[in-house]
């Protein structure tokens, strides 16, 4: 969508120009009107213009003037001059002002038009994928630390599925990383912050920390992530230089890194005054497994080991003097925690209307429930898992106020708390039908709205069939975006709104026509045309007959 402008003192000439661009197919355009250069500066001030069709002779601000106040408001709109014979200087001045193009006035109509796409291919040029991915590659630059440090949260929070582990991903974000190796996990946390610091002083200091960091692993590969002060983590893997086309010697990594570690305390604490505890795998692990060896090393330093002394804890997910049991039930529960916690973004899958990524998520947390089920110990996680995902469900519809909606066609008893599942399988199956039916009314409520908005535009026009219905007025009346109303109307109806518009001025206009006390003129007038010349030639163009043999024949 386009907005055009058309500046002019002589109303015949603007309204003649207006007429025709209405009918013309050749883009979609919405086609606005000015009498004089202020006037049409007034408009420009309030909408974007893409495309001026000015004269250069206008009483006190000329054409040219125009020109180069658009040009400050709006650099990249194409601003077409009418011309005479004999405004050769002009047109000389106003080529070197960024004049876009010149027609004569005495040529025709397809002169204009071929102007006018001219212009609409130029704008189109200039939106050059080239130019925006430079843009978007020096943004992305500039953003690539934030974005880094969001990604590798999400990983350690559990909430990338695994197919978002992967080196194109890797090698978007600047990741020094090698997805298809294991990564050695080492998280940390501040003991003891100095008294009266500042959250900005903070987060200064964690900068520093991973600086002094980077120092003591130069030679490995690794990135560094923290979030809000929580405990931070530094993601390891063996240099290329140790791998040079040989299984990674990760006995001498290790080695490296738990030599470094010391030094690392120990310059934090001369440089920064910041007591570090940390706590670190025994050995790498799988991508996959990072989640759960975050939660087991969190809950390592949440136990107090290390308050106050600096510690470097060496964990593997259970104390070295656990037996085999109590090691896969902490990992069992760790699990669950990342689990529980995909089930509480299945609320933004709902909200959005992602129905296929709400599926996957809930496939994967019954996948888990699955494995809870052979377990002695799962009872309860299970059931854990349940109410997890009933509150889910019970917090978007109370959200979208859908509950009383909803309570009629589908049990809601479980959800609050008044019917408990005889199984998993069952409550599996009864949150997919529910988030089924709540899919389901989410595109029905869409579906409606869309009708709503298109009933309200069409009664708008009915009742207002001889005033203006530019874009503009009808997109206000629905509250909505002109060019957004535009695209919707089209998707919705199958047909441009203007020839909408078009088709019931034309209805109104042969019931109108039977009545032989309105002049032809008065019926252009009922239903919206500004002039009886224009009228006849839409008329016609539609009916195949002027408005004038079209009363003729009902006469006969």
């Amino acid at each position: 969508m386009y907005n055009l402008l058309i500046v002019d003192d002589e109303p015949k000439i603007v309204h003649l120009l207006y007429e025709q661009l209405q009918d013309w197919r050749g883009a979609e355009l919405e086609v606005y009107r000015a009498y004089s250069a202020p006037e049409a500066l007034a408009l420009i001030e309030s909408i974007k213009i893409h495309i001026v069709l000015t004269d250069i002779h206008m009483p006190g601000m000329d054409g040219l003037e125009l020109q180069s106040r658009i040009a400050r408001l709006w650099p990249r709109c194409k601003v077409i001059f009418l011309t005479g014979y004999n405004d050769f200087e002009y047109a000389q001045q106003a080529i070197r002002n960024g004049a876009f193009d010149f027609i004569l006035k005495i040529e025709d109509d397809d002169a204009i038009l071929a102007s006018i796409n001219k212009a609409i291919n130029a704008l189109k040029g200039e939106m050059v994928i080239d130019q925006y991915m430079y843009k978007a590659e020096q943004q992305l630059k500039a953003a690539r630390p934030a974005l880094q440090k969001e990604y590798l949260w999400n990983l350690l929070q559990g909430e990338l599925p695994a197919y978002h582990v992967h080196e194109e991903r890797f090698r978007e974000l600047g990741l020094p990383l090698d997805p298809h190796e294991e990564v050695l996990l080492v998280t940390g946390r501040v003991d003891r912050w100095p008294e009266g610091i500042s959250s900005s002083d903070k987060t200064l200091l964690m900068y520093a920390v991973e600086n002094i960091a980077s120092e003591f692993m130069t030679e490995t590969r690794h990135a560094f992530c923290s979030y809000q002060f929580q405990p931070w983590a530094w993601f390891i893997q063996a240099s290329p230089a140790e791998n040079s086309g040989h299984p990674v010697d990760w006995a001498a990594c290790m080695t490296r890194v738990l030599g470094s570690l010391s030094d690392i305390q120990t310059a934090c604490e001369q440089l920064l005054k910041l007591p570090l505890s940390l706590a670190v795998g025994k050995a790498p692990c799988p991508w996959s497994m990072v989640p759960v060896t975050y939660l087991q090393a969190q809950r390592k330093l949440w136990r107090g080991l290390g308050v106050g002394k600096e510690l470097v804890i060496q964990e593997v997910g259970g104390d070295d003097s656990a037996a085999e049991s109590p090691v896969r039930e902490d990992k069992t529960r760790q699990e669950l925690i990342l689990h529980v916690r995909k089930a509480g973004r299945l609320q933004d899958h709902l909200e959005s209307g992602q129905r296929e990524e709400f599926y996957r998520v809930l496939g994967e947390v019954a996948e888990f429930a699955h494995t809870l089920m052979g377990i002695e110990e799962g009872k309860p996680l299970l059931v854990e898992l349940q109410l997890a995902l009933c509150a889910v469900h019970l917090s978007y519809l109370n959200q979208t106020d859908m509950f009383s909606e909803v309570s009629p066609h589908y049990n809601l008893a479980p959800l609050i708390g008044q019917a408990s599942f005889r199984s998993w399988e069952e409550a599996e199956l009864y949150f997919a039908r529910l988030a089924e039916l709540l899919f389901s009314l989410k595109g029905s409520e869409q579906k409606d709205r869309t009708g709503r908005i298109i009933t309200a535009v069409h009664d708008y026009i009915e009742a207002h069939l001889d005033d203006n219905l530019s874009l503009d007025v009808l997109a206000e009346h629905v509250y909505l975006h002109p060019a957004y109303l535009s695209r919707l109307y089209k998707q919705a109806a199958g047909q441009r709104l203007s020839d909408y518009i078009k088709s019931v001025r034309i209805k109104k206009a042969k019931e109108l026509l039977t009545d032989d006390r309105l002049k032809i003129h008065e019926v252009a007038a009922r239903v919206g045309f500004e002039t009886s010349y224009y009228f006849s030639k839409v008329f016609k163009k539609e009916m195949k007959v002027t408005p004038q043999e079209y009363r003729d024949r009902l006469a006969k």
